[in-house]
């Protein structure tokens, strides 16, 4: 059985192409019917604090996996991210474990390639003024992502919410860009307001960030955690999403005007923006068919540590 630990799976990482992982995010979504996959279930904790337990069955490659990730406040003097998640990976016809592997690496890289896959496949093509809330890792793979699809014939402006100085750091990071320009806003308004593009990676939100107003014809938005913009669920044009099923639990999720399954835009069953006033809204809720595309091709290119585990190989009596 191998081991893959977060630090070898970071290192690795960092020498691949994001459009490699652009078009893996790609593939899964154009094959979802490939995968068996239930609904993600969901353990909730006190303090906000919850497990999220992903399944998924892939045949094609003989491979089933488990996701065990959740989200879990720091103790005191406690040094972690505060969320922590494993992948343990089986031969799907005999059910033997193959290995297990860090899945908080993966969750992020796959969580912010999915945002900018959806950007780039509803967004208004002219579309040249993006809002930025939340700029952690997540923030990071996405924008990384989307910069490697982006026209670099054109200027584009990037508004980044100012929190704790995080703006600077993130605008430092992307500073060879010779045709974006930053601009750090107070307010979540002012990082609504006139965007073609909004997307926010904030883990939690009480209340919705802007008023309807702030959203201009033909705005694009991908709220990565789901928080912050319910008044869109009741007047924006369109939502899509990475699987229906998952987000049935919504609040306003029957007053959606229109509501469809990104798989099936993609395969030209559906409609995706047919114009350029179309306000849309995009809920990426997280599914394991990508966690298991991920872990598969990292698993394959990597060594990892081996260790014998002794499963059953012999029929036995208590």
């Amino acid at each position: 059985m191998k081991i893959i630990d977060f630090e070898t799976i970071k290192e690795f990482a960092a020498n691949f192409d994001p459009n490699d992982w652009y078009n893996w995010v790609d593939y899964a979504l154009k094959n979802k019917s490939d995968f068996e996959m239930p609904p993600k279930s969901r353990i909730t904790q006190e303090n906000d604090n919850y497990y999220n337990v992903m399944p998924v069955l892939y045949d094609k490659e003989n491979l089933a996996i488990v996701k065990m990730i959740g989200r879990h406040n720091l103790k005191k003097e406690e040094n972690r991210s505060s969320m922590m998640g494993d992948i343990m990976l089986y031969e799907a016809d005999t059910g033997i474990l193959k290995g297990i592997m860090d899945a908080e690496y993966i969750t992020t890289l796959r969580t912010g390639v999915v945002a900018a896959h959806s950007v780039e496949l509803f967004s208004k093509k002219d579309s040249k003024i993006l809002g930025l809330i939340g700029l952690g890792n997540i923030m990071t793979v996405f924008l990384k992502t989307l910069v490697a699809k982006l026209d670099k014939e054109k200027n584009y402006t990037v508004k980044l919410y100012k929190h704790h100085n995080q703006e600077k750091r993130f605008a430092n990071k992307f500073s060879y860009l010779k045709n974006v320009k930053f601009v750090f806003c107070d307010t979540y308004e002012d990082v609504i307001s006139n965007s073609d593009v909004v997307i926010s990676a904030v883990t939690k939100a009480t209340e919705n960030f802007a008023s309807n107003e702030c959203f201009k014809k033909g705005v694009t938005v991908v709220p990565i955690s789901t928080m912050g913009f319910q008044n869109c669920d009741v007047f924006f044009d369109k939502v899509f999403t990475d699987e229906i099923e998952q987000i049935k639990g919504f609040k306003y999720f029957n007053e959606f005007k229109s509501v469809t399954n990104i798989t099936d835009v993609l395969n030209n069953k559906a409609e995706g923006r047919t114009n350029n006033d179309q306000r849309i809204l995009v809920y990426n809720y997280g599914i394991a068919i990508h966690d298991l595309y991920f872990a598969m091709k990292f698993f394959d290119l990597l060594n990892g540590k081996n260790i014998e585990y002794n499963y059953p190989k012999e029929k036995y009596f208590m």
